[in-house]
């Protein structure tokens, strides 16, 4: 009998490029028996476009639906956690289990059997919440390059026999889908792309985001694409969502508060400026080494942390800044920048090179292969159950914990 790998897809759809491609390419070997597992029945729709993109024939899909009891009782800041409790049993019964998010080691920590739990994480970002404790319930960890396996091992997350830098994941699904995007604009003016984190105690989303929409259209020379983090306008209201839109100009402003391009590294291959904050897609843009700019909009002692190595790739500038003048000098100075941004993004995409003309590749060995190989070794080495630490479950406060 083949070995089952069940997947929890719960992070939500921006993570899904990220993993689903190994998944995908393990069952298209016919190694394993893949069930993808999802907490929305209208994720399928997403899944099986990326599959279809990629050349894959769609996975199995299985909603964690809740049942009778729970419906839409069930707080959202919960939702994950109550879908992995019910549903814990049907994933656990695999041979291994492929993730994304960390929740998911809530499997490893119930009582009882649990298979082996390989973590691809979702993005190659510099800050902390990407390097935490909870890496260590994970048997294997697959990360996008040297720079965060170093991390991990410096941090005593992970051991340096289960932790592998297979390369991006999504970078390379993203290159292979590339050929089919169109120009974002129908002219030639230099393209902005401004994306904000979600964190509001990190992002300059907020006032900054109209002064910069007014400055672009005052100043003429830019086009400018606003494409916020997906998390940052999830749970808005229609009437917050509304007034975001409406600073869209056609022709020249795109808003994009969650559509398929705002995660499928469209904007990202497509801009000629990052402009910024924390978020992790930063690492997208550089791919293709750019002019990069980030907004400081809440006064960071940022120099010498390495939750802000990103702010090294071009000028930081305060939210209150001239930002035609800014955008001028990331330009006009991106030579300053470029060893630096090509050094630290092939740190932290495996295999990322670029040809004379400038334009990226990943090595020989896709990461996408080279992640489901060193899957199937590790699960064919060890098919025998493994027993799970007890653990106690407890409700503090609204949130669950395990001690």
């Amino acid at each position: 009998m083949k070995p089952r790998l069940n997947v929890p897809a719960i992070g939500g759809r921006h993570q899904f490029a990220h993993f689903l491609p190994v998944a995908f390419e393990l069952q298209r070997r016919g190694t394993f028996e893949v069930s993808v597992f999802i907490p929305q029945a209208d994720e399928a729709d997403e899944i099986e476009h990326l599959a279809s993109s990629l050349g894959f024939p769609p996975p199995r899909i299985v909603s964690m639906d809740l049942p009778a009891p729970f419906g839409c009782r069930v707080p959202q800041s919960m939702d994950k956690i109550t879908r992995l409790l019910i549903w814990a049993n049907r994933i656990r019964a695999g041979d291994a289990i492929l993730c994304a998010e960390r929740t998911s080691t809530l499997l490893k920590r119930l009582p009882g059997r649990c298979p082996s739990i390989i973590h691809i994480p979702h993005g190659a970002g510099d800050r902390a919440v990407g390097f935490e404790k909870r890496f260590r319930y994970f048997d294997r960890v697959l990360v996008a390059g040297e720079k965060d396996r170093e991390r991990l091992l410096a941090e005593g997350l992970v051991r340096p026999d289960n932790c592998d830098a297979v390369g991006p994941i999504k970078v390379s699904a993203s290159l292979q889908m590339q050929a089919r995007r169109s120009r974002l604009f129908h002219d030639d003016r230099p393209v902005v792309l401004y994306n904000p984190h979600f964190n509001t105690r990190l992002s300059s989303a907020g006032d900054f985001v109209h002064r910069l929409v007014e400055a672009i259209l005052r100043d003429d020379r830019y086009n400018l694409v606003v494409a916020p983090h997906v998390r940052l306008a999830a749970h808005w209201d229609e009437t917050r969502r509304k007034h975001w839109e409406a600073l869209a100009e056609p022709g020249r402003v795109i808003v994009d508060l969650g559509s398929r391009q705002s995660i499928d590294m469209t904007y990202t291959l497509g801009a000629d400026l990052y402009l910024g904050d924390v978020s992790s897609q930063v690492y997208e843009f550089l791919v293709q080494p750019r002019p990069c700019l980030f907004v400081n909009a809440h006064d960071v002692a940022w120099q010498g942390s390495a939750d802000y190595a990103m702010w090294q790739f071009g000028e930081v500038v305060a939210p209150e800044c001239d930002i035609p003048g800014a955008i001028t000098r990331a330009f006009r100075d991106h030579a300053r920048f470029k060893a630096a941004q090509m050094k630290r993004a092939q740190a932290t995409l495996e295999g990322l090179a670029w040809d004379e003309r400038g334009r990226p590749s990943l090595s020989s060995v896709d990461p996408i292969a080279r992640a489901a190989d060193i899957i199937e070794q590790s699960v064919q080495s060890d098919r025998a159950p493994r027993a799970a630490d007890g653990a106690a479950i407890q409700l503090q406060n609204g949130d669950l914990s395990f001690r």
